[in-house]
């Protein structure tokens, strides 16, 4: 499963690097640290969604704090010092009482020594601070525990993070799809609701479709949703043919294939077919070398109004007898 693979890579990588960190420490060469701060910045940002900033950018050896989130009101402290004396050396700080009157929430970030024993300890907090240990003191093992219930979609992107950041070779499975380049363009289309119509589909056979394999539980929130942007995908599709002989065909075959997969299984419903197959593009997509930088949810769109269209193309599910998706 790429699941699989992504996360073990991910906690080869962060435990090689705490262990460098650790081992550079007993020698007192610290630069990794100062290095590590800024990737750890960036994988915080990825993961849960902050807005961290490097608080030092502004004041150069901020007191007490590494990263910062002014929008999220949230203080970060990174050290390979693990520790509750470092902790409240930090939670003393004057300079704590500034951001605990602005309501800002403070968490430690552990870089080389795991901290469950910190986590069962009560501290002095004199600025009362919003502080909570179990949750707010964080390791490596709290972090890949986060990434292994992350999203498939999202942990891909971690994984990106850091193959970027301690290189290695090319992931072989990223490679150049058709599918990745119907999504990039795709997701540059105006798709506001007001310049959509299903005025060339004929609508009571796809209805007809919909009721001969049992998909009327998703007809409103998904098909009838999507299905408007069919003209718009349909002119895609043509400006995409103009690149090359069978890139539609092998679009739509590709989407089939997963189908095809999903016929094996008769202890599932086709409404849980239906959503695997959108759950088979996407992961494809977002293994695909070409794909762009495009927000998850737009991607996700574009994957469900491709997979719909490709419903109504017949290229998905059994068709009713005399189906015709674009008769009007």
């Amino acid at each position: 499963m790429n699941r699989q693979r992504y996360f073990n890579d991910i906690s080869d990588r962060l435990e090689i690097l705490s262990n460098r960190i650790k081992t550079n420490g007993k020698l007192n060469v610290l630069d990794l640290n100062i290095h590590a701060e800024t990737f750890y910045r960036d994988l915080l940002n990825c993961i849960y969604d902050y807005k961290l900033e490097s608080a030092n950018v502004s004041s150069a050896n901020m007191e007490a704090i590494d990263l910062i989130d002014t929008e999220n009101k949230l203080i970060i402290q990174i050290s390979s010092t693990a520790t509750k004396q470092k902790i409240e050396n930090t939670l003393s700080k004057d300079k704590i009482s500034e951001y605990a009157a602005e309501n800002y929430k403070i968490k430690f970030l552990f870089i080389a020594d795991g901290v469950q024993n910190l986590r069962n300890n009560k501290y002095a907090n004199p600025h009362k601070i919003p502080f909570l240990a179990t949750e707010d003191i964080i390791d490596k093992v709290s972090l890949l525990t986060y990434i292994s219930q992350l999203s498939i979609a999202r942990c891909n992107l971690v994984h990106d993070l850091f193959i970027k950041e301690f290189g290695g070779a090319p992931n072989p499975s990223k490679v150049t799809t058709n599918l990745a380049t119907i999504v990039n363009l795709l997701a540059e289309e105006d798709l506001d609701e007001s310049g959509v119509s299903t005025t060339n589909l004929n609508l009571y056979n796809i209805d007809e479709k919909i009721v001969f394999n049992e998909l009327e539980i998703i007809k409103e929130t998904t098909i009838n949703e999507y299905m408007p942007y069919h003209s718009k995908l349909d002119r895609l599709y043509k400006q995409f043919e103009h690149e090359g002989k069978n890139k539609r065909v092998s679009v739509l075959r590709k989407i089939t294939s997963f189908y095809e997969k999903e016929l094996c299984n008769n202890e599932i419903s086709n409404v849980e077919k239906f959503f695997n197959v959108v759950s088979s593009v996407e992961s494809y997509i977002f293994n695909s070398y070409n794909l762009n930088e495009i927000e998850e949810d737009v991607v996700e769109m574009c994957v469900k109004i491709i997979t719909v269209d490709a419903f109504i193309r017949c290229k998905i599910f059994k068709n009713p007898k005399g189906y015709n998706h674009v008769a009007s």
